[in-house]
């Protein structure tokens, strides 16, 4: 898998701010310019990801000196299900130099309008060598589970994550 960063001059530009807007529901987008700026800090990647030239998806992270949070990860809807998400994984793997990399996904729910896809995307991570941990944050009235690709983490290292990120205004409401 080959990275670049997301600028405006991809050819693809125009079809990662759809594919963005497609894979997450409004409530979890955050402004495209906003993600755009951010990502000219050094912490934080935004990344189109290719495979043999095809655009395959897009990641976007930020990292410190303990762990890396996976903001968003999407993958192109033409080649879906084929393996992409795990290898985008993975290269983002080889890339955490001995680092956490934590995550969230949206809380399992049976009654929720979305249950199969929330669980499809648990199972997912699983599969992919991510552990639930005993927590999961409040954001924005839902609920989600706290992932870490390491069985053994500090949840101060998630938290003092997302504070740097966003420059300490947003401080999460992790509960166990």
């Amino acid at each position: 898998m080959q990275a670049k960063q997301v600028k405006s001059s991809l050819a693809e530009y125009r079809d990662i701010k759809a594919l963005m807007k497609r894979a997450f529901p409004e409530n979890e987008q955050s402004p495209f310019w906003m993600l755009r700026m951010l990502a000219l800090r050094k912490t934080v990647d935004f990344l189109a990801w290719y495979k043999d030239g095809q655009f395959c998806g897009i990641s976007y992270t930020a990292a410190d000196q303990n762990g890396i949070f996976v903001l968003y990860l999407a993958v192109n809807d033409a080649i879906r299900s084929k393996g992409f998400g795990s290898k985008i994984l993975s290269a983002l793997e080889e890339r955490r130099n001995g680092r956490n990399i934590f995550l969230n996904v949206e809380m399992p729910d049976e009654k929720a309008a979305n249950a199969l896809q929330r669980k499809k995307r648990l199972e997912f991570y699983e599969r992919n060598g991510y552990h639930k941990t005993n927590a999961w944050i409040i954001d924005g009235g839902a609920q989600y589970l706290i992932l870490s690709l390491m069985e053994q983490y500090d949840l101060e290292d998630y938290q003092n994550l997302l504070q740097r990120f966003s420059f300490g205004f947003y401080r999460p409401d992790i509960r166990m």
